[in-house]
């Protein structure tokens, strides 16, 4: 479930985002694992690009979730006490280049990477919430992402999919000045001619692996499977 992302280098991303970088200028990594800082747009700063931990900590937890809060199902959030609080009050955005996937069907794990098929940056819904440590007293903002069934297109080899939003969608998403339900509108079935994804070397399994060419063609692409 878009187990790891590419982000460009900081500032650029901010750019294409049309926002500006909040904070230090960060690299470009080919290889983002979950539980790193991801580049995010908040609801609370529209207009900034901050990087927050991957893996959301609820802020009335007393300690960090044993549990896994990196992905937020679209089908349970309005049930789970980790995410039902957060609609309507802290949105996020996160701002990736393309993210990797998996096909679990063979005898080993074929990793394929997907981006737009216009070539634009990757604009995924998700939550935030912050977090003070009782031990040390730091607050941590930490995100989410949601999840929602796959297209047809992703479906051909794994079962879910982020929930993409254009630029403007991604502008209602982040509004809190407007009514809730018109913020869950964005979150959509992503159209099978938005993305395009093809096989890359299984060298990227490996999270330390941060070669420039991560995201390379290694085999064919998923219109093989037409």
């Amino acid at each position: 479930m878009c187990g790891r992302t590419l982000i460009g280098e900081s500032l650029a991303m901010a750019a294409k985002a049309g926002v500006l970088l909040g904070g230090d200028a960060r690299e470009k990594d080919t290889n983002r694992p979950p539980g790193t800082d991801m580049p995010v747009i908040l609801d609370a700063r529209p207009g900034r690009l901050h990087y927050v931990k991957w893996g959301l900590i609820p802020s009335g937890s007393k300690e960090v979730p044993k549990f896994s809060t990196t992905y937020c199902r679209i089908e349970t959030m309005f049930s789970l006490p980790s995410y039902k609080s957060l609609i309507g009050r802290r949105h996020c955005v996160f701002v990736v280049e393309g993210f990797y996937e998996w096909d679990r069907r063979g005898d080993k794990k074929q990793p394929y990477y997907f981006e737009r098929t216009d070539g634009a940056i990757l604009l995924l819904a998700g939550y935030w919430d912050s977090w003070k440590d009782p031990k040390t007293g730091i607050v941590i903002p930490s995100c989410t992402m949601i999840m929602q069934p796959a297209n047809k297109y992703v479906g051909k080899i794994h079962d879910r999919m982020p929930c993409i939003l254009t630029q403007s969608e991604s502008a209602i998403w982040l509004d809190r000045e407007l009514p809730v339900d018109q913020r869950l509108k964005v979150l959509h079935p992503a159209d099978n001619s938005l993305l395009k994804g093809w096989q890359v070397d299984s060298r990227i399994n490996n999270a330390r692996n941060k070669h420039e060419n991560n995201n390379r063609q290694s085999g064919p692409d998923l219109t093989l499977f037409d």
